[in-house]
C-alpha cells in the first residue's frame, strides 16, 4: 500500500470518544501514517465532502477509524462515487459495537490491526443496497434488518458513553416494549411470510448489536443474503432464548425461519420502527433489499 495515497476517516466521537485516541496512538507507533491525506471533520456533512474530494483523486484505499457507523459512511460514499471498484476499503476498529471488524477477523490492537491492512490484498465481497419506496437509498456492508433493530439502534445511539452490556441491556429494553407490526417478507419473488415479528435481518455479516450472532451461517462473498426471521415470543421465552441467539446457535428454533436470497422485498402494513442499516437508522416503510455481488474490494484476513 503505497501511504501517501490512503485516506484515513477518523471519527473522534465514535466508542464514546476512543477513536480519535486510537488515530494518536496509531500515529505515534507506526510514524509511516503521517503521510496519509487524514479527514477529520467535525460532522458528518463536511466529512462527506471531504472524502468526496479525496475519492475523485488518485486514492488507491480509504481506512475508517471508529465504528460500524464510520465504517458505514465511507462504504456509502465509494458506492455512491463508483469509486468502490478502483479505492479499496479497510477499517481500523474503535467503536462500541465494530461488528463489521469481527466479520472480517480484524484484531482489536490499533498496531495489529494497521500492519494486518497495510500487508493485506485487497478482495471482493458483497454489499447490500437498501431502497425505499419513498425514495431513500443506502448501501450495507454487515446486516440490514428491521422490526425490534431499529429501536435499540435508536436507543444505544441515543447514549453518549457505552459500556460493554449496553447493546444487551437496551436490546432487553426495547424488546419489552415493542410491539410486532404485521409486515409481508417476499425472498426472490416467493412470499416468506406474512404477520408481526421481532425482527428480520437480511444479513452479509455474521453478527450485530455488539456481537449478536444473528447469521452464524453468512458468508460475506457468497453473492447472497442470510434471511433470519424470528416470530413474536413472550418476553420470558426470549430473554431465556438470548444465550442462544449471542452465541448464533438459534437457527435450528422453533419460530425462528432462515433461507437465503439474493432480494428480500418488505412491505409493513403500519409504522415500524426505523430500518436498522449498519447500526445506523433509515425510516421504515416498503422496501427492497437486494445484494450486489463483489461490490467493494476490502483490506481483511477473512
Amino acid at each position: 500500500m503505497n501511504v501517501d495515497r490512503l485516506v484515513v476517516v477518523v471519527n473522534p466521537a465514535a466508542g464514546g470518544g476512543r477513536a480519535g485516541g486510537v488515530w494518536e496512538r496509531l500515529l505515534r507507533d507506526a510514524p509511516e501514517l503521517a503521510a496519509a491525506r487524514l479527514v477529520a471533520a467535525a460532522d458528518v456533512e463536511s466529512c462527506v465532502s471531504e472524502l468526496d474530494e479525496q475519492l475523485a483523486g488518485d486514492a488507491e484505499a480509504v481506512v475508517a477509524v471508529g465504528g460500524d457507523g464510520t465504517a458505514h459512511l465511507v462504504v456509502n460514499r465509494l458506492l455512491e462515487t463508483g469509486t468502490a471498484g478502483r479505492v479499496a476499503f479497510g477499517l481500523a476498529p474503535a467503536g462500541t459495537g465494530s461488528d463489521l471488524a469481527r466479520c472480517l477477523g480484524l484484531p482489536r490492537h490499533p498496531l495489529d490491526g494497521w500492519r494486518r491492512l497495510r500487508d493485506a490484498a485487497p478482495r471482493r465481497i458483497d454489499a447490500l443496497e437498501v431502497t425505499t419506496d419513498a425514495g431513500a437509498r443506502r448501501f450495507v456492508v454487515n446486516v440490514a434488518s428491521a422490526g425490534v433493530s431499529g429501536a435499540v439502534d435508536e436507543r444505544v445511539n441515543a447514549i453518549a458513553h457505552r459500556g460493554r452490556f449496553t447493546f444487551q441491556r437496551e436490546t432487553l429494553a426495547a424488546l419489552w416494549h415493542y410491539e410486532p407490526v404485521p409486515c409481508r417478507v417476499h425472498v426472490d419473488g416467493e412470499e416468506l411470510y406474512d404477520g408481526g415479528f421481532f425482527v428480520v435481518a437480511i444479513a452479509n455479516g455474521r453478527s450485530f448489536g455488539r456481537g449478536m450472532r444473528i447469521a452464524p451461517r453468512a458468508s460475506l462473498d457468497d453473492g447472497l443474503a442470510d434471511v433470519v426471521l424470528i416470530e413474536p415470543l413472550p418476553f420470558w421465552r426470549v430473554t431465556l432464548r438470548m444465550p442462544r441467539l449471542l452465541a448464533g446457535r438459534h437457527l435450528g428454533l422453533d419460530g425462528v425461519l432462515f433461507t437465503r436470497a439474493r432480494t428480500v422485498r418488505l412491505e409493513p402494513r403500519g409504522a415500524m420502527p426505523p430500518f436498522d442499516v449498519d447500526g445506523e437508522t433509515l425510516a421504515s416503510g416498503p422496501a427492497t433489499i437486494r445484494v450486489l455481488p463483489g461490490a467493494l474490494r476490502v483490506l481483511s484476513s477473512g
